[in-house]
């Protein structure tokens, strides 16, 4: 069973093997290397905006490459992350905010501008202590309220391998098929309506 937060066995694969394709969008494509930098670089942004260990990310955005450097980054920065896609997102504003408090129907958040992530060379991973216990991913009822913790622990306790050749990632709020893909050093294709993951 992997002990490790879901980024730190993503940056291993990174450190291992930077080459290997990670993400891929139609023609465009992000090596480990590259994905791990960006997220990297992200997450610096966030904590410069006040996010720090135990916050919450809610990331509306549609699926993309940038998606999956955005939700790795908010694993990075110790916090976990809530994922609308389009519609679903209701009162939320497009992109990244930061949940500032929240309580009962009142919620107060700041909006964070991720665009234009800076050099990704000089971008090393951060020194944040994740712990496995710590929650990774918040999943929302319809009304949008929290609903269900995901910690670490409960998404690498199915990192396992071989993982299957198609890994499907559709409207399932809470990328827990990317992580698996990546964790397991796997190639993840983002097609319109699911990600399919193929072993490296």
């Amino acid at each position: 069973m992997c002990t490790s937060a879901i980024h730190r066995v993503i940056e291993q694969h990174s450190a291992r093997r930077g080459d290997s394709i990670a993400l891929v969008h139609g023609d465009r494509s992000l090596t480990y290397r590259d994905l791990n930098q960006r997220a990297n670089a992200r997450a610096r942004q966030l904590i410069a905006h006040g996010f720090r260990r135990g916050s919450l990310a809610v990331v509306r955005m549609e699926h993309s490459l940038e998606l999956a450097v955005t939700l790795l980054a908010v694993l990075k920065a110790g916090g976990a992350y809530s994922w609308l896609e389009g519609d679903e997102g209701g009162s939320w504003p497009a992109g990244v905010s930061i949940v500032l408090d929240e309580g009962g129907d009142q919620q107060r958040c700041l909006a964070v501008d991720i665009a234009g992530d800076g050099p990704m060379h000089s971008a090393p991973n951060l020194p944040i202590v994740t712990r496995v216990s710590d929650v990774a991913c918040v999943l929302r009822d319809q009304n949008g309220m929290p609903s269900i913790l995901v910690p670490h622990e409960t998404i690498t306790a199915l990192h396992v391998q071989p993982i299957p050749a198609h890994t499907r990632w559709g409207a399932e709020p809470g990328a827990l098929d990317l992580w698996l893909a990546l964790m397991a050093g796997s190639t993840a294709v983002l097609v319109a309506d699911a990600v399919e993951s193929a072993a490296a």
